[in-house]
């Protein structure tokens, strides 16, 4: 957690994704679908997190902003707001096509999630208890969400989070997502991608680069898994995807570097 001190009393806010709440990520993804700039999206996050309150002000030394706090309210400038709302600098980033989410959410904030008569489980942090079976349907999902977002979204997030207790099945109950509040199915998909771009930089031989994927075309990558694991035998490919994603990419991983290795005795 990071500390703030504003006129003598200090307040302490999440310093990264991990240290968000559950309710905190789902108040981000809310305010990121109404129109509001980069900078009112974090003072809409900081007055949130201090459970504060905000009234523009006219004086005779200028403008700037009543914040009714915890215990106290305080004048602050446009200036002094600007400064404090830069804590969540974090969520954002510069791209090409200008700023972005830096998501970076490994930690699932719903591990369990409830529904009318229904439970939800969900994956371990990291995605660690994913299957390579999994992995696979999860990103066929994940190309569809190019043409119907919300159709495949909801079948991509019945792939790991499941009814009653989580397994390694590669299907399941995707009508059971229609019960789940818009914002919670968003901070999932978030989930997915902070735990892919932690994966991606932990296996970096198997994801080289950057992009959607993580580099180089996702199917050559699976393709390559299902071999190397399977030695060459057909009849084992299907054992494949119930191995651990964490355990077939290691595998892959050490079989580049091995390649590498052997390339440069080579030369």
């Amino acid at each position: 957690m990071r500390k703030i001190t504003i006129k003598g009393k200090n307040y302490f806010v999440p310093g990264d994704w991990n240290e968000m709440t559950a309710e905190k990520l789902c108040f981000l993804a809310v305010i990121l679908t109404q129109r509001c700039t980069v900078q009112e999206a974090k003072l809409k996050m900081l007055l949130f997190c201090l459970r504060g309150r905000i009234r523009a002000y006219r004086r005779a030394t200028g403008n700037g902003y009543a914040v009714s706090l915890p215990g106290m309210n305080v004048y602050l400038t446009p200036e002094q707001l600007t400064v404090l709302s830069a804590v969540y600098d974090f969520l954002f980033c510069e791209t090409d096509k200008g700023c972005d989410l830096d998501i970076r959410l490994t930690r699932n904030p719903f591990p369990v999630y409830v529904l009318k008569d229904r439970t939800l489980a969900g994956p371990e942090d990291g995605l660690t208890n994913v299957s390579y079976g999994q992995f696979i349907m999860l990103q066929s999902w994940q190309q569809q969400m190019k043409s119907d977002f919300n159709t495949a979204l909801d079948n991509f997030l019945s792939v790991i989070w499941k009814d009653g207790n989580f397994t390694i099945s590669e299907d399941g109950p995707a009508d059971l997502f229609k019960e789940v509040d818009p914002a919670v199915k968003t901070v999932m998909f978030w989930f997915f991608l902070g735990s892919m771009r932690f994966i991606q930089e932990k296996f970096s031989r198997v994801f080289p680069g950057t992009g959607d994927s993580g580099g180089g075309d996702i199917f050559d990558i699976q393709q390559r898994i299902v071999d190397e694991m399977a030695s060459g035998d057909v009849t084992k490919k299907e054992q494949v995807k119930h191995c651990l994603l964490y355990d077939a990419l290691y595998t892959l991983e050490m079989a580049i570097e091995r390649d590498e290795k052997m390339k440069q005795r080579n030369k």
